[in-house]
């Protein structure tokens, strides 16, 4: 059901952002999550709690208009695919250069239900049931142009009902096999020399896998490694090999995380390259707020 987007609330929650930015100082905000290209901020309203992901800035109305379109369609796609996405308004408001600054809004739901959290809380029983509820949805969704970023933290489980949380992207292909997604606009956090070459190189490696069930189902496992969640891999790989063609294998997951940790390692080193650099050399506001340091 769609709702009211607090909008005094989120250009109070942008100029916090904006003194953030200036200052590299965040703790007027709340981070509710970092993700690997943008973070979600927590906004406490009279009209109810939120969850904002603020996105990457338009440089023009005409790219963010675009980016609405391919949302909207995202969303009724998976809903068509069985995916129960979280009601998601997107809210915007132009910058003084004529750039727009977006957020995808949701209202938030409770923390303790995100299903990374409830696999390390709940038992066996729960998680099998989780993973086949996962797997059912994978598959009822999933084809080679509608792809899901499906690893457990974009996960709530809501009376019994998986919600799933992590729309920003809209993971489209054309008939052709190219992104519909501005893939562009989210390499901006990069050192604009490295760009072209960082997307050229790593956009098919960060991107193919959410086309199909094998490849979601195997960063899905992967990323188990970084919850510290290993000790669940072997069961559901017996739940996951019963549907899919080839089989995965414990070391094929291994493999794969430690590809993809090195990858976002790498990104992240750049990013951090770059802030320094515009910070103590350009002496200007760097226009992204870094996530810490992950353990991977």
């Amino acid at each position: 059901m769609p709702f009211a987007v607090p909008e005094r609330e989120l250009q109070e929650l942008e100029a916090r952002v904006q003194r953030a930015l200036a200052t590299a100082d965040d703790r007027e905000l709340t981070v509710l999550g970092y993700g690997e290209v943008t973070l979600v901020l927590g906004l406490e309203t009279d009209a109810g709690a939120f969850a904002c992901k603020r996105l990457p800035v338009f440089p023009a109305r005409t790219r963010f208009d675009a980016y609405a379109r391919t949302l909207q369609e995202y969303l009724a796609r998976l809903r068509a695919g069985g995916v129960h996405a979280a009601p998601t308004e997107l809210w915007h408001m132009p910058l003084p250069d004529g750039r727009i600054v977006g957020y995808c809004v949701q209202e938030a739901l409770p923390a303790k239900r995100l299903c990374s959290r409830l696999l390390h809380s709940e038992g066996p029983a729960w998680a099998e049931d989780f993973f086949a509820r996962f797997l059912d949805r994978v598959h009822s969704a999933v084809t080679p142009t509608l792809g899901l970023d499906a690893q457990a933290s974009n996960w709530v489980d809501v009376d019994g009902e998986l919600v799933y949380l992590d729309v920003t992207t809209p993971l489209m292909r054309d008939a052709r096999g190219r992104e519909r997604a501005d893939v562009k606009l989210f390499f901006t956090s990069l050192p604009w020399l490295l760009r072209d070459a960082v997307r050229l190189s790593m956009a098919p490696s960060i991107f193919e896998k959410f086309y199909s069930p094998r490849g979601i189902v195997l960063d899905f496992l992967g990323n188990l490694h970084k919850e510290r969640l290993q000790e669940l891999i072997p069961g559901f790989l017996r739940q996951a090999n019963a549907v899919l063609t080839p089989a995965l294998t414990a070391e094929e997951v291994a493999r794969y995380y430690q590809g993809d940790a090195r990858m976002w390692e790498l990104i992240q080193r750049l990013r951090k390259a770059d802030r320094a650099w515009q910070r103590t050399v350009r002496r200007r506001p760097y226009p992204f707020l870094l996530p810490p340091d992950v353990d991977r």
